[in-house]
């Protein structure tokens, strides 16, 4: 059987290199591997709430080594994916920094009026009004 080079490496950050505030075991020595060999890496999370640099500080205080540009969210997916659908767009975000930066930074704009995008995103601190203006902006038009 032939072995498959392997060109990169994806992998979920939570339950998999980190559980809470400890790295899962093997884990340091497994990233310092991947860079040892060359191997270009992203670590994946569906959280939304931290930014990359967060997230990096985070996985640095648990002993794992992750540069800001090898951390991926579902925040920057979702930024990528509005910019690529309506390009300097604006939106109303329920959420925290790490959806509200990576809207900035893929050039949205935030608004509470005639939004092109409503975005519902992770946070902890959900509010009843702020819930019912997203639905009264998808009921008068605005994708959600």
């Amino acid at each position: 059987m032939r072995e498959r080079e392997i060109r990169s490496w994806l992998m979920d950050m939570d339950g998999v290199l980190v559980r809470e505030e400890h790295a899962i075991p093997g884990a340091p020595e497994f990233i310092n591997r991947l860079r040892e060999l060359g191997i270009p890496f992203l670590v994946l999370t569906n959280n939304s709430i931290y930014t990359p640099r967060d997230l990096a500080a985070r996985l640095r205080r648990t002993g794992l080594e992750v540069p800001e540009s090898s951390i991926w969210t579902s925040a920057l997916a979702t930024a990528q994916f509005l910019a690529d659908q309506r390009p300097g767009g604006s939106a109303f975000v329920i959420g925290e920094s790490g959806l509200t930066t990576a809207l900035h930074d893929a050039g949205y704009t935030m608004t509470e009026s005639d939004p092109d995008y409503v975005i519902l995103g992770e946070t902890r601190t959900y509010s009843f009004e702020r819930i019912t203006r997203a639905i009264r902006l998808i009921s008068a038009g605005s994708p959600g």
